[in-house]
């Protein structure tokens, strides 16, 4: 039975074999000092039900595992875009009903929703033809497949194959779990993990903030047994898009096939960005030249209304800048604060990227919540970029 599984999973004096993943470190040593983990009553926190704060403990935490190919998988998602997942089932075939609904940027298109940046993250998720693909990540296996049903600006998850944590657990809980992944993980949100009935009164708080460690990692804060009623988050779910994950490869051929499959360079990634400015990442203009001859805008927005030439000043690379420059890119630009390109070379002390947006017609006299390019200057003392400002100004 669960209960079984879960008191061994928490229990001291684990081997690798107790483990059905591997995950020795799921309890590893947080330490001598007692960690303070603690109910909150439902009307002190803004989710209206009992939760537990299990942060003393899982913010503390850190894997480790006694088998060497647990600890790879863990750390191998890099520059991965799921694609191998595609076709994999889940071990358990069990399949829930969902209503769950997300909102989305005009349509989620095929990428990365979220991958481990350590051990202790857990999960890698994927969405791939419709279906949002959900991976353990020590294992990398399949743990859950949802499908997805989309319309403009909206998905809703119509139903949710495999489980979480055990055959027999409540499918109520799988359906939170993956409503928790999907806000926690991939939006950034904070979320009580939902726990399996019962389990608060089973074991005492230490151990049920063990368990969530061992669940969902370290990006666990709170824990709640009572189902939240499913709202809405206000933040779009988008994914980094295979187009996207091209680009940061710097794979040419994956980026002129994904063009030629009539994937959009103007999608937007999980961090607001287009390809195009993601090509920024790469030492050389080539794929952004791709880009741009496939029809991508050359100022195209960010979700901050920042464009590729304003991120090129901010990341001091000249040779960007004068290729964007050269493509036609609007040197006066404002973001949705209205800063410009060069507030930014200001600000941070650009002399070389400054010196070409002044060449190409670059006006010192905008102004974006009250500041100009020369108070930025004269704010961080860049003396050199103050002179240079001042010259432009008196001419």
């Amino acid at each position: 039975m669960v209960w079984e599984r879960i008191k061994k999973l928490v229990g001291t004096g684990k081997t690798e074999s107790d483990s059905p993943s591997g995950e020795n470190a799921d309890v590893a040593d947080a330490g001598t000092a007692k960690p303070a983990v603690a109910w909150i009553n439902a009307e002190d926190n803004p989710w209206r039900v009992s939760v537990l704060d299990v942060r003393p403990l899982t913010y503390a935490m850190v894997s480790t595992s006694a088998d060497p190919q647990c600890a790879t998988n863990a750390i191998s998602y890099g520059e991965d875009d799921g694609t191998v997942f595609i076709g994999d089932a889940p071990k358990v075939v069990r399949i829930v009903p969902s209503s769950l609904t997300f909102p989305v940027d005009q349509i989620l298109v095929d990428g990365v929703l979220f991958v481990p940046r350590q051990m202790e993250h857990k999960w890698a998720i994927f969405y791939h033809q419709e279906k949002i693909i959900c991976v353990r990540s020590w294992q990398r296996q399949v743990a859950v497949i949802a499908h997805v049903k989309s319309s403009m600006g909206s998905i809703r998850i119509t139903e949710i194959q495999g489980v979480f944590c055990a055959a027999d657990e409540d499918p109520d809980f799988t359906e939170r779990t993956l409503d928790y992944l999907l806000r926690s993980h991939v939006l950034g949100l904070p979320y009580p993990a939902p726990l399996p009935p019962g389990m608060g009164a089973a074991l005492n708080c230490d151990d049920v903030a063990l368990w969530c460690f061992s669940l969902y990692g370290n990006l666990v804060a709170f824990a709640a047994e009572e189902r939240i009623e499913h709202v809405q988050p206000s933040k779009l779910l988008r994914t980094h898009s295979v187009l996207h994950i091209a680009v940061a490869r710097g794979d040419l051929d994956a980026v002129k096939a994904c063009l030629a499959q009539g994937r959009s360079t103007e999608v937007l990634a999980g961090d607001g960005l287009a390809p195009l400015h993601w090509a920024l990442a790469r030492p050389e203009v080539t794929v952004m030249e791709v880009l741009l001859a496939h029809g991508s805008p050359v100022d195209i927005r960010s979700e901050e209304g920042a464009t590729p030439l304003m991120n090129a000043v901010q990341m001091s690379k000249p040779l960007f800048v004068s290729f964007l420059l050269e493509r036609g890119a609007e040197v006066d630009a404002r973001d949705l604060r209205g800063f410009t390109s060069l507030h930014r070379a200001a600000e941070m002390g650009h002399l070389d990227v400054a010196k070409i947006l002044i060449a190409a017609g670059a006006s010192p006299f905008l102004e974006a919540e009250g500041h100009s390019a020369l108070t930025l200057a004269e704010g961080r003392g860049e003396l050199e970029m103050i002179k240079l400002l001042r010259t432009r100004l008196q001419a």
